[in-house]
C-alpha cells in the first residue's frame, strides 16, 4: 500500500524535485528570521523611547 501511494505521489506531483522544495523552505525560514529580528529590534527601540 505504501509503495502504491509513493508512486502515485511521484506521478501526480513529480514536477518539482525534493531539493527545490527544501531550498524554498530554507529560504522562507531565512526571510522569517530576518523579519522577526527587525520587528524585535523595532519593538525594543519603541519601548526604550517611551
Amino acid at each position: 500500500m505504501a509503495v502504491v501511494v509513493g508512486t502515485e505521489l511521484r506521478r501526480g506531483g513529480g514536477k518539482r524535485p525534493a531539493g527545490s522544495i527544501m531550498s524554498q523552505f530554507a529560504h522562507a525560514a531565512g526571510i522569517c528570521t530576518i523579519t522577526s529580528s527587525f520587528a524585535f529590534l523595532f519593538a525594543l527601540v519603541i519601548g526604550l523611547i517611551r
